[in-house]
């Protein structure tokens, strides 16, 4: 059995109190997330890069930044999630970046909407080897997934990812983790695409869908997808309740353009810690500003925090449906 080689870090978040963490903070972060672009070729209804209701400029990773972030992780083996508010592979020196990485015995995991996974792509991937993908998904069968996703592409996707897992063969890398999240499906829709989905992946894992759009009349989309919208708002199953946040205290989340975010879900830069080129990530880890967060998350202020008075449990599944 194939064993998930970020689920240490996992673990750690998800088990661990914020107050314990807190006092057995590491020298480094344990992980960092790196959004090597903004853009992505998907219109999702739940995001704020695809309804373009996010202002921050839009750009790509420069090699600039990139190397300056592998020249300090090096010396700690800090492992790589390639994530963000885009999609990593639109970023044409993604394989490249990983190699380098590689190289150095560093950890790379990347999350993908895989709709730009071909063969040449898939077994790059597999040869390098690439430590972890998270193919993700959205609802769980064809018109859930286009309903938030805006396009048809659920049986493709789930070709991509079954043609990634039959290439791997007995290969240990990469670990393949397939992630969806839900609105109004029932217990039975979620247990029959865990079925379908089972024999060739490693992992799957269903979150609550949290629709970004806050302001319908602020995104660029037609009146049909604005009805959409506000009727999977009506729907949506997130329960509103706090949870221990583990991103202050275990990772740091580097923009595209080198600005260093204290949260991952910091889409408008407004929790922003560093810029690269100005501080290390030595610096920022150990700043005043990062530790203001941690203070405020370990006593579970997030009311007093603009973005993460908003921010609520997604993960576990305990609606009455499920």
């Amino acid at each position: 059995m194939r064993v998930n080689p970020f689920k240490d870090l996992y673990d750690v978040c998800n088990s661990t109190s914020s107050r314990l963490k807190y006092e057995n903070l590491p020298n480094f972060p344990r992980y960092i997330d790196v959004e090597l672009t903004n853009n992505c070729n998907f219109r999702c209804l739940m995001c704020h890069t695809g309804t373009y209701s996010s202002k921050r400029k839009r750009g790509f990773m420069s090699d600039n930044v990139y190397f300056n972030i592998l020249d300090e992780i090096k010396e700690y083996k800090t492992r790589i999630r390639f994530i963000g508010w885009g999609e990593p592979t639109l970023h044409p020196k993604l394989i490249e970046y990983i190699v380098e990485a590689k190289k150095y015995g560093i950890m790379c995991h990347i999350n993908t909407n895989g709709s730009l996974m071909n063969d040449r792509m898939i077994q790059m991937l597999i040869d390098i080897p690439l430590d972890s993908i998270k193919f993700s998904f959205q609802g769980i069968d064809r018109k859930s997934f286009m309903e938030m996703r805006n396009i048809d592409f659920y049986n493709e996707l789930l070709g991509i990812v079954r043609k990634f897992y039959v290439r791997r063969g007995e290969k240990e890398y990469p670990y393949i983790h397939i992630a969806t999240t839900v609105t109004y499906e029932t217990k039975e829709q979620i247990e029959r695409f865990e079925s379908t989905v089972k024999d060739f992946v490693d992992l799957v894992t269903v979150g609550r869908t949290v629709l970004e759009v806050q302001d319908i009349n602020n995104v660029k989309l037609g009146k049909e997808e604005k009805n959409t919208i506000e009727y999977l708002k009506e729907q949506k199953s997130v329960i509103k309740t706090y949870t221990e946040c583990p991103e202050v205290f275990d990772k740091l989340f580097i923009n595209w353009d080198g600005k260093v975010s204290a949260c991952c879900g910091d889409h408008e830069n407004k929790m922003l810690i560093g810029t690269l080129g100005k501080n290390s990530l030595k610096e920022i880890w150990v700043s005043d500003k990062l530790q203001f967060y941690r203070d405020m998350l370990k006593d579970m202020r997030h009311s007093e925090l603009e973005l993460c008075k908003s921010c609520y449990d997604y993960h576990s599944l305990q609606t009455l449906a499920i």
